[in-house]
């Protein structure tokens, strides 16, 4: 099958492998094999490759040669004998750990869902990390639902994003008050997302100004979690402590919680080993959660959880029209290097989706 490989970590160019004899993954009892029609590429790709998490990743996805990959669309070819649910000719979706870039990948059943039947596969692949990212901060973490968010003020940084939003028109089509921050050449898009005031955090200090949030879902971090200036930006205009200016715009005394999806815990294992690392990051965790605990917040580190059953409830999400896919720009698959560098560029709006088999338009 065709797939982008990498042999070894660096940048984009130098470590894409674009690929025509790679093995077709072999299926265990409780997975499917899924022929992929589109994928996606996220910032998360784009640091693996370079190297960032290689020792948490390894724990996950094994060592070199590996294919990438977070987001898949596609038909399901083969089904494990443990599986139910689920046949050949299903349209689905799905977010696992790996391998989505690529003509076929092997996903653990539990991962997967039917494809929103008003989607294209590009629209279907543009969507499921990022919707997940996001349903696993402000739904799992922060306890939202459709039942109790409206009403709710909540902010969300780097609006313009893949994760933001998503984010955006999630709180929005459950009623919250959403404030967005971008840069201002994003106001119009974050706008059109639905959010109701639109702030440049790059400019003026924002914090002083925004006040008695229930909820901070955090998409830039501070400078120092992360060990590169690629992939968070110690030169971002958000500054060193960003996180903080968010964590003081909450309520006090009122359960309001900060989540974030920059914890230092894959820079920590990176630079200190796997053990080191992991204890390092609890003890960090622990000092800023205990901080805000006085202050009666919640305090999270957020990590994408697939889940088929997540996937389900956001894609009836998608058919009504509450929530819509947003695409900046396709690549082919044998075009991978270019989309890395865009994704790197920092400039999307939106989502960079990955044409596999050239079969379906936005």
């Amino acid at each position: 099958m065709r797939a982008i490989v990498i042999e070894k970590y660096g940048a984009a160019a130098d470590v894409l492998l674009y690929k025509t004899d790679i093995p077709t993954p072999t299926i265990a009892d409780n997975e499917v094999l899924i022929e992929v029609h589109a994928s996606a590429l996220n910032p998360v790709d784009c640091a693996a490759r370079a190297g960032y998490g290689q020792n948490i990743f390894k724990t996950m996805w094994g060592e070199l040669p590996l294919v990438l990959g977070r987001d898949a669309a596609g038909v399901i070819v083969q089904v494990g004998k443990n599986v139910a649910g689920f046949k050949c000719g299903d349209e689905v979706y799905a977010a696992p750990h790996i391998g989505c870039h690529a003509e076929y990948v092997a996903v653990d059943a539990s991962y997967i869902a039917k494809k929103p039947r008003n989607l294209s596969y590009l629209e279907a692949a543009s969507l499921p990390f990022v919707a997940l990212t996001a349903w696993t901060a402000l739904v799992d973490n922060a306890g939202f639902s459709a039942e109790n968010a409206a009403g709710k003020k909540v902010v969300i940084p780097r609006a313009a994003g893949g994760v933001g939003s998503f984010a955006v028109q999630l709180m929005k089509a459950w009623g919250a008050y959403v404030v967005g921050l971008c840069s201002e050449r994003n106001f119009d898009f974050v706008r059109a997302l639905g959010a109701d005031e639109v702030i440049d955090y790059t400019k003026a200090d924002f914090s002083a100004q925004l006040t008695a949030f229930d909820c901070a879902f955090d998409t830039v971090g501070r400078s120092s979690d992360f060990e590169s200036a690629d992939l968070r930006g110690a030169t971002d205009p958000a500054g060193e402590h960003f996180d903080e200016k968010l964590m003081s715009m909450l309520k006090r005394d009122s359960g309001a919680a900060y989540v974030t999806v920059c914890s230092p815990k894959m820079a920590l294992t990176d630079r200190h080993g796997l053990d080191e690392g992991i204890e390092r990051a609890r003890v960090i965790f622990e000092e800023r959660s205990a901080a805000q605990e006085k202050l009666g917040r919640r305090y999270y580190w957020s990590f994408c959880n697939p889940s088929g059953a997540a996937l389900t409830e956001i894609s009836q999400l998608l058919e009504q029209g509450k929530i819509l896919p947003l695409i900046d720009k396709v690549y082919r698959l044998e075009h991978m290097v270019a989309a890395h560098e865009y994704c790197e560029s920092k400039q999307a709006q939106g989502k960079i989706a990955i044409d596999i088999r050239e079969d379906g338009k936005p």
